[in-house]
């Protein structure tokens, strides 16, 4: 059996923050502890947020969820896997073929797990996307992009070329107007999420989704920004950050706008406001998201002056989404049939 210990909510959410900020490696948005009453709300999934301690000192955090169907870390965001301060490496395989350990006999909840001990038993499966080439991982198709910023907007402008800073002028003095906030841009927000979902052929969240990560999300941001062209929404995202790391996530534009610029204005609109929440020093990040490597959405990313990152996977089961065959039959199908179905099957693709 693994030593396991449950830590109070409080105490552990101090500890686990505390952590994040003293990390000296990437602490992507996703590790904010509010994900895990999110995972409860929402899909009434088991969330263990583990603590992995080493000669009695805290070195590493790994947050785990169990979706009933696998161990998920972090399911429906791009970063997980194990953050560690360098005094210690999980190796995921020991962590899914070790002996049974009883973790999920456990109510959900912040663990104490002393290091050395397997935690899951050998027939579970598990999932985890990281940023890190640690624990055993492949190399996934999927890269990050995202940038640095320096001290202030100033010097931020300077590292954008002509062309980029043209077509952010164009669009604002077009008339375009971006509005942020929360639950009263939701309805605007999802018009335009779903009609671009729609357009590409994939699976979409329903509108409840949004409704419960905005209701679970604290200590950090999440704001919902809207585009605005004749009061009409034509694009949106949500800026989600904590601990210095910002994504824009869900982000969409209509396809008919897209030649307005309404995507480079959008972004940077969304770093101004970085800009407006931190007195920035160092490692604070305006992320891209993920998407893969030498797609247009990539190349467009690398038209911003961005880094980019490799994605690793470990996983011990096929992921449906390698089955091409599947997404070819969904772009067909009617959305009468897809926007219902979609926000009950996307559930299931971590």
């Amino acid at each position: 059996m693994s030593k396991l210990s449950q830590v109070p909510y409080q105490q552990a959410i101090e500890d686990w923050n505390n952590f994040l900020s003293n990390y000296s490696g990437i602490a992507p948005f996703s590790f904010n502890p509010s994900l895990f009453k999110f995972y409860q709300i929402h899909f009434n999934w088991k969330p263990y947020y583990i603590m992995v301690f080493r000669n009695n000192r805290l070195c590493g955090v790994l947050p785990l969820i169990n979706t009933t169907k696998a161990w998920v870390s972090i399911p429906h965001f791009s970063y997980g896997g194990f953050l560690s301060d360098g005094t210690y490496d999980l190796d995921y395989k020991t962590l899914c073929e070790g002996a049974i350990s009883g973790l999920d006999t456990k109510e959900p909840g912040f663990y104490r797990y002393d290091a050395g001990e397997p935690l899951l038993q050998n027939n579970e499966k598990i999932f985890i996307r990281t940023l890190s080439n640690k624990g055993g991982v492949l190399k996934s198709e999927k890269e990050t992009s995202f940038i640095c910023l320096p001290e202030n907007i100033g010097e931020f402008n300077l590292m954008l070329n002509s062309n980029l800073r043209r077509k952010i002028n164009k669009a604002e003095n077009s008339g375009i107007v971006i509005k942020y906030g929360g639950y009263d841009l939701l309805p605007d927000f999802y018009n335009v999420y779903a009609s671009n979902i729609s357009t590409l052929g994939s699976l979409n969240y329903g509108f409840s989704y949004f409704e419960d990560l905005i209701t679970a999300w604290e200590m950090g941001i999440c704001n919902v920004f809207v585009v605005y062209d004749n009061n009409i929404p034509v694009g949106s995202a949500i800026l989600m950050g904590h601990k210095g790391f910002y994504e824009n996530t869900y982000f969409a534009t209509l396809k008919g706008e897209r030649k307005k610029y309404i995507s480079d204005f959008l972004h940077w609109k969304m770093i101004e406001f970085v800009y407006s929440q931190e007195r920035i020093s160092k490692d604070v990040i305006y992320s891209f998201g993920r998407s893969t490597s030498g797609s247009g959405v990539y190349k467009y990313k690398n038209h911003w002056p961005v880094e980019n990152h490799d994605l690793y996977l470990y996983t011990n089961y096929p992921d449906i989404r390698s089955k091409g065959w599947l997404y070819n039959i969904w772009g067909i199908l009617p959305k009468f049939i897809t926007k219902p179905l979609g926000a009950s099957l996307i559930r299931h693709l971590y």
